[in-house]
């Protein structure tokens, strides 16, 4: 009797342990995570506690839904999803890290109370409070809450995060943890640029000066995002006459890195004078307006031939002298009819009395 009296209170106290170890655990599973479980650097997972399965383990997942790129300060809307099939109870952590891991960033709990806040060694923790694991929730769960940008621009961002899909028996086993990361890139710096360049001759003439002539531009979006590039030609004008530049285009959408050719017509009008006229082209970027290029060409406005001297017929021979040889010649052909007759003066197509008298009237003058 005295046996049972002594081995009584051993047995007494193995049960109160046993009993309060598995309240312990139930009471863990139901609780929030410990910090520093989301498979950062330097940092375990909920594996550390739920074991009996692989980590990231086929037939679930983890994502999440972050912005791809942020802008300082701004507030963006984050989404973990946490799936896997047969599973009915849900938890998750995740902290924002710079390439530091410093804390990134801030994170907003939700109104609905499914999420909460903690910190440690100077990190935010967002992760699920008892009533957000939806105990009962089949298959798949989702939180959904505001992360804040830091204020300035720090770099890639990356979002780590572990989840529990748990079978909801209160233990530790049975459950499968996941782990992912995603990264938030910092805003590109917009770049602006644009260059003009002649395909072909930077200066041409012509003799028309109405007709003008033709230039072929290159222009090229050289920032790093689409650009509208515009377009002006400049003009010469004078008391007689003007030349101006026309473009065919006077504006050209391009994407980063690409190019497009435009003409440039250069032409006066009946009372341009000859010389020589710049016309110069500038293209300005429409994201940046301080970003330009310039071209010039050059077109030069030629003097005409000057117009043939009128035909002088009665010197026959074209020796530049109305004489002897000319009424010889004529009287060789007196009395002929058709054409191309030298003889033929006055091209009535025959040669007689009246082409001897038109070389007669033109008698010892000079022709040329």
């Amino acid at each position: 009797m005295s046996y049972l009296k002594n081995i009584l209170p051993v047995w007494v106290v193995i049960v109160l342990l046993l009993v309060a170890g598995t309240n312990s655990v139930s009471a863990f599973s139901f609780l929030p995570p410990p910090d520093e479980k989301t498979g950062a650097p330097n940092e375990g997972t909920c594996r550390d506690c739920h074991v009996g399965n692989d980590l990231d383990a086929s037939g679930g997942s983890l994502m999440l839904t972050i912005p791809e790129t942020y802008q300082p300060g701004e507030v963006y809307t984050i989404i973990v999803n946490l799936s896997r099939a047969g599973q009915s109870k849900w938890g998750f952590e995740m902290t924002a890290l710079d390439a530091d891991s410093a804390r990134a960033g801030s994170f907003t709990v939700d109104a609905a109370a499914n999420t909460q806040l903690t910190e440690t060694n100077s990190k935010q923790y967002i992760q699920h409070t008892t009533a957000g694991t939806a105990a009962g929730t089949n298959d798949a769960h989702s939180w959904e809450f505001e992360w804040t940008a830091p204020d300035a621009d720090i770099g890639p961002i990356t979002f780590y995060a572990a989840g529990n899909a748990a079978n909801n028996d209160s233990g530790i086993t049975g459950d499968y943890i996941y782990t992912t990361q995603a990264e938030s890139t910092p805003p590109v710096p917009v770049v602006a640029g644009v260059t003009l360049e002649i395909v072909g001759d930077m200066a041409l003439s012509t003799m028309d000066a109405v007709a003008g002539v033709s230039y072929t531009l290159k222009v090229t979006n050289t920032g790093n995002m689409m650009d509208t590039v515009t377009l002006e030609a400049s003009a010469e004008v004078g008391i007689e006459g003007a030349v101006l530049g026309a473009l065919s285009d006077s504006s050209v959408a391009l994407e980063a890195g690409a190019s497009v050719e435009v003409t440039l017509k250069v032409a006066g009008d009946l009372f341009t004078e000859p010389g020589d006229y710049a016309i110069g082209v500038t293209a300005t970027s429409g994201t940046d307006s301080t970003m330009t290029a310039e071209i010039t060409t050059t077109t030069t406005i030629e003097m005409p031939p000057p117009p043939p001297p009128p035909p002088t017929p009665w010197d026959v021979n074209g020796d530049g002298t109305v004489n002897i040889q000319d009424l010889v010649l004529v009287a060789g052909q007196f009395g002929q009819s058709g054409e191309s007759l030298k003889g033929d003066v006055n091209g009535d197509g025959t040669v007689n009395i009246l082409d001897l008298v038109a070389v007669s009237s033109h008698f010892g003058e000079n022709t040329e």
